[in-house]
């Protein structure tokens, strides 16, 4: 079984208004590692490099499963209530991934 590093991580909120509105096309999480060699998914990171999944733990999980449900709901919600959500969002987001 391979061994990935735990990397700590600070999702800022606006980095996840920007991607939910559409004003970025990374996600709050892919900003924070190298998007050349990894591709952020609800459930795992993938390393373009050794071409595995990195399956990572509920928090990610759980916080990716939300963002892109704001993304999908976000064209009939008002700005303000966008990014108060966002500030929910930041709250439960991951501290650590596994790359």
């Amino acid at each position: 079984m391979e061994s990935f590093d735990i990397i700590n991580i600070n999702v800022d909120v606006d980095d996840i208004f920007e991607y939910v509105i559409g004003n970025s096309c990374y996600c709050p999480i892919e900003k924070k590692i190298d998007s050349e060699k990894y591709e952020t998914y609800d459930e795992f990171i993938y390393d373009c490099e050794s071409k595995e999944i990195i399956d990572q733990d509920s928090d990610y999980i759980n916080f990716s499963k939300q963002v892109s449900l704001l993304r999908s709901n976000a064209p009939k919600m008002s700005g303000d209530e966008i990014y108060r959500i966002c500030i929910e969002l930041e709250e439960i987001s991951p501290k650590t991934i596994k790359l």
